[in-house]
């Protein structure tokens, strides 16, 4: 598979696991950790690539358990932040900036909770809160029995429900065109959300779809991570966060920015009127990396 932009490799993490990660942008710039949203890798970050190279951002991607590899680590979000830590550590990186866009924002609250000294900036993009505990109607009505028996420590039964679910959106996609990727990833999205999704965006998307998809195992896991109650506490996070929401997103609306501001202590939140989830994910790029590199 090539990857056309930034550098592609593997890390092994301490308990051996290997990790593949993704760096692009400024290979000099200020370290920025980037969670992708779900179901997504490392390569999701290749969308926002040439606006982290021209804000002098070194961008940083690694994939959650589960995606390209059997997820060996127990569904939850603290590991995932103690993986961020021991990827800047492998880095030999002192400080960074972590930023989680959709189903990737729980994880960077994560990353910022579990390395305190070393996080000095977080962001929340259309970050995805524990939905079922929050009001009103959800997109995912159909996962929420299944989110609820794992709230209640049935793990096996939510895990194989949920898998039910994802493999029927997701089965085959790999190897169909480019143009049913899309189509299946954006299905109801209106057009004006669309807008940043140009030639280039695509073949990124399906580059990213085809490696992300080929076990399910990423998307189920992260659903259980950050659908119900969380196994880290929000009031650790020290450092400033920024919480960027669109008005009329429909999956990840504003309230969930509202759940995250009660509960993070230096949070701001942000919402761009006639924004829905994919222009709030994919542009305003150039204002993030201002804010992330402080």
């Amino acid at each position: 598979m090539e990857i056309l932009a930034g550098v592609d490799t593997t890390v092994i993490l301490p308990d051996r696991r290997a990790v593949p990660l993704w760096e692009g942008g400024d290979p000099d710039g200020w370290p920025v950790l980037f969670h992708s949203g779900t179901p997504s890798g490392r390569l999701q970050a290749l969308q926002v690539h040439e606006a982290a190279a021209a804000a002098e951002v070194r961008l940083i991607s690694f994939n959650r358990p589960g995606y390209g590899s059997a997820p060996t680590v127990p569904p939850g979000l603290a590991s995932v932040g103690a993986d961020g830590r021991a990827v800047r550590e492998l880095l030999d990186i002192p400080a960074w900036s972590v930023v989680g866009i959709s189903g990737g924002g729980p994880y960077a609250v994560a990353s910022a909770a579990a390395d305190p000294g070393a996080v000095v900036r977080a962001m929340v993009v259309a970050g995805i809160g524990p939905w079922t505990l929050l009001d009103g109607p959800q997109p995912l009505e159909n996962e929420r029995p299944f989110h609820q028996l794992a709230g209640r420590g049935e793990v096996d039964a939510a895990w194989a429900g949920l898998s039910e679910i994802v493999a029927r959106w997701a089965d085959g996609l790999v190897d169909k065109s480019d143009a049913d990727i899309i189509d299946a990833y954006f299905e109801g999205a209106p057009p004006s959300d669309l807008e940043w999704l140009d030639a280039t965006a695509r073949g990124r998307w399906t580059l990213d779809a085809r490696d992300a998809l080929q076990r399910y195992d990423g998307a189920v896991r992260d659903h259980l991570s950050w659908s119900g109650l969380w196994d880290i506490d929000p009031g650790d996070v020290t450092c400033p966060v920024s919480l960027g929401y669109g008005m009329i997103d429909p999956e990840c609306p504003p309230q969930h920015g509202e759940w995250y501001a009660r509960y993070l202590h230096r949070a701001t939140l942000h919402v761009r009127d006639g924004a829905a989830h994919g222009m709030t994910c994919f542009t305003g790029w150039a204002d993030y990396f201002a804010w992330l590199k402080g």
